[in-house]
């Protein structure tokens, strides 16, 4: 066990304060000579793997003719990820991940420029892959130990942040005190409410603009809060995190902690994907939607033709949803129930034997046919591939969990919550997989996603049927003789023999 004596005789790290504006002039230093240090290796790896071959310079210069791509796929890639801002280089793991990040994503652009131009593939194809996948492997390297040596030589000047307390004020400021120690920034109070306040911490925040939020109360309901961040202000909010501190009682549940730096905090952003990944999922569902149209326009063709015969009305469905940030959309379908299904009893959950659905209707829903003219809304903007599924109004206003987050990212055409249970008898239960979502969100779990939808499309949809009909046998059913008051769950620990 270490005594205090021992932790004050430790040397602190020595490190040069970069002054206001050398930030700018370091970011161009960045550029300038990871630019250098790749074209470095990549000449060098070239040189040595053709080391045997006296025609080694072809394979030389054909590298020189198409290095001025890979050099602005680096640069574009690293504006979106901030490895050239030393801000954004606060650990060594984001060092790493940001330097992979990057000279992956200008290694993948690259060969897949290479299949839309003859030129570029017959210069690319004179080397093997494996020598490109080889000097990308060292580049990362190389850049990640430059990076780790220069943020352990400068950390940059002070940055003013405003920050908001809500709960144990004294703790709040304990946390405050640990980063000004740390140098990185400077936060200033700009406001303290006690844990009774949360219906005015939206408002101030807002209105203070305040970057950080400081959550010391582990058990405030954050519902109320996101829902006026997120729906009732119908726009986008600006940049701020909020910080929750951990319940020490329970500890072992904090599933979702996010550790901020050296101090161990469940981390919440108000844009829970960073620029880089907003990037790549809007490509991704660009591209995707395009080959999803082009493939399955046969099928809609047909679909439309079927839907016009089949029953009175359009072919197409129209019905307002709820989008990003609370905005208002046009969901637009293949017609699947019958015209004014909702006339007399309103808006209800969908089922998957629904009596309102038509004949044609039930098997346009059994393979998710009815929702492929969403894809046009993809390439419009107002939704995604993946992401929480929009509902409909009546509903969001009803269900403040729907209010929240998930209303930070467009919809979905599918989503996590789709492909684990395509119908809910609770609604409240797809929250649950929309943040996991968030919180968890990748381009390989984007694509995963949609394997799995078709694979319950195809496979599984019956199963979810038999399954909610048990469910639904079970509630009607009456309850054991041995429910009572006292003990309600015919299924506790206290009934295990």
């Amino acid at each position: 066990m270490y005594s205090s004596g021992a932790n004050s005789r430790v040397k602190k790290r020595k490190q040069f304060r970069l002054p206001r504006g050398a930030e700018n002039l370091l970011f161009l230093l960045f550029i300038i000579v990871d630019l250098l240090l790749m074209n470095a290796v990549f000449i060098g790896v070239f040189k040595v793997w053709f080391l045997e071959q006296p025609n080694r310079q072809i394979y030389v210069d054909a590298y020189l003719q198409v290095r001025w791509w890979l050099v602005g796929f680096y640069v574009f890639f690293g504006f979106l990820t901030g490895i050239f801002n030393i801000r954004e280089l606060k650990a060594a793991s984001d060092i790493f991940s940001h330097s992979t990040n990057t000279l992956l994503a200008s290694f993948i652009s690259f060969n897949l420029l290479t299949f839309l131009s003859r030129t570029m593939a017959s210069l690319a194809y004179t080397f093997p892959r494996p020598v490109f996948l080889l000097a990308t492997a060292i580049s990362i390297m190389a850049i990640f130990l430059l990076r780790v040596l220069v943020t352990r030589l400068f950390k940059p000047h002070p940055l003013i942040r405003r920050a908001i307390i809500i709960g144990d004020e004294s703790e709040g400021r304990r946390i405050i005190k640990h980063f000004h120690k740390r140098g990185g920034i400077r936060l200033k109070l700009v406001h303290s409410l006690p844990s009774e306040g949360i219906g005015e911490l939206a408002s101030e925040v807002i209105f203070r603009h305040a970057h950080e939020v400081f959550v010391t109360d582990p058990s405030i309901n954050l519902d109320h809060f996101w829902a006026q961040i997120f729906y009732h202000r119908k726009e986008e909010p600006h940049d701020f995190k909020v910080r929750i501190t951990t319940d020490p009682r329970k500890t072992a549940g904090s599933i979702g902690l996010r550790s901020l730096e050296d101090f161990p905090l469940i981390t919440i952003g108000s844009h829970p994907l960073s620029p880089f990944q907003r990037f790549i999922k809007r490509t991704f569902d660009v591209i995707f939607s395009l080959a999803a149209l082009a493939i399955a326009s046969p099928v809609m063709i047909v679909t439309a033709i079927l839907v016009r015969f089949d029953s009175k009305g359009p072919v197409f469905y129209k019905q307002k949803r709820v989008g990003r940030y609370g905005k208002e959309f046009d969901v637009i379908k293949f017609r699947s129930m019958r015209m004014g299904a909702e006339a007399g009893n309103g808006p209800k959950i969908a089922t998957a034997d629904d009596p309102r659905s038509t004949a044609l209707g039930k098997i346009l829903r059994r393979f998710g046919i009815d929702e492929l003219p969403q894809f046009f809304l993809v390439l419009t903007g107002e939704m995604s591939v993946v992401g929480p599924r929009p509902e409909r109004p009546f509903f969001v206003r009803d269900y403040c969990e729907f209010q929240g987050r998930r209303l930070s990212v467009k919809p979905g055409v599918t989503g996590l919550a789709a492909v684990n249970s395509r119908f809910y008898l609770r609604l409240i239960d797809k929250v649950t997989y929309d943040y996991f979502y968030l919180d968890n969100y990748s381009l390989i779990l984007d694509v995963k996603i949609i394997f799995q939808t078709v694979w319950v499309l195809l496979f599984e949809s019956n199963k979810a049927l038999q399954d909610q009909h048990h469910v639904l046998d079970a509630m009607k059913a009456p309850p054991p003789e041995n429910q009572n008051e006292n003990n309600p769950n015919p299924d506790s620990l206290n009934n295990l023999p």
